[in-house]
Order: C-alpha cells, then structure tokens, then sequence
C-alpha cells in the first residue's frame, strides 16, 4: 500500500502529522512537501502529478477551509476516481464537505488513519483469497467493500 497524500500548501504541516501516522503503521506515501524535484506549474506539474499518483494506491484528502481554494486537490481527486483508488478525506476540523467528497470514509484523527489502514490490509487479503476476480473488477469490488468496511469501524 502506498498513499498519496492531497492537500493545499497551506496544510502541509498538517499533511506532514498524516504521514506519520501512515508511517507508523508501516505504510508509505507521497507527499510533495518532500518532493524536490516539484519546480514548475502548468503541464510538467500535471505530469508529475499524474506520474506520483499512478504509483500509489490510495488518496487521502486532507480537507480544510483552505481546500475550496485549490484547483489541484479536485484534479487529484478527479484522476484516482477514474481508476477507482481508495478515497477517503482526512477532515482537520469542522469542514462541510463539498458533496462529492460526501460518499467516502472521513477520518478525524490519527487513530482513524490506523483503522484505515488495518481494514485496508483486512480486505485487500479477502479479495487476494477469493481470487476470482479480474483485475479492473477487483479493484473496483475491493474499493466499494473497503468504503462499507471502514464506514462500519469510524462510526
């Protein structure tokens, strides 16, 4: 599992405890807080965005009142939705949800992001056994019984 970690400049402090907390539970990520190589805008950053995200299997959404503003965060989302990457939005405080982020998990803290992970890996080893799946259609099986899954454990 490797997680691609979405958010606004202005959050990446935040971002940042998020990879910790990924980290701790043995799963890596990436974040461009960390990436040096990030130096230009228009299309060389779509590349290197779609490049980054193409080689993870998850997207968490750190949302805040910061992410209205972004234009790259919904592009982010846009891109993993149509490979059916595991979303869910990681909410550091009172934000109302735009509604397309409505249907996935939302995590509120740390410990949230250790259920995240543990029914991730839960899952992932069910539809790995039942193995009668292709592999487009096992992702998109395993993505929708990982929402219903961790909706269950968040509550």
């Amino acid at each position: 599992m490797k997680v691609f970690i979405s958010h606004k400049n202005e959050d990446s402090a935040q971002a940042v405890v998020l990879q910790n907390a990924f980290a701790k539970n043995g799963v890596t990520s990436y974040l461009d807080v960390l990436d040096s190589s990030i130096n230009s805008g228009g299309k060389a950053l779509t590349d290197h965005i779609k490049e980054n995200l193409n080689t993870c299997t998850d997207i968490i959404v750190i949302m805040t009142e910061n992410t209205k503003y972004s234009w790259w965060v919904p592009f982010e989302i846009g891109m993993s939705a149509q490979v059916d990457l595991p979303t869910a939005s990681f909410l550091k405080s009172d934000v109302v949800l735009p509604s397309y982020l409505s249907y996935w998990p939302r995590l509120k803290t740390t410990a949230d992001v250790d259920k995240y992970v543990a029914v991730r890996k839960q899952i992932e080893r069910q539809m790995q056994q039942q193995g009668r799946y292709e592999l487009s259609e096992r992702r998109a099986t395993e993505t929708r019984e990982f929402y219903a899954a961790l909706k269950k454990e968040l509550r």
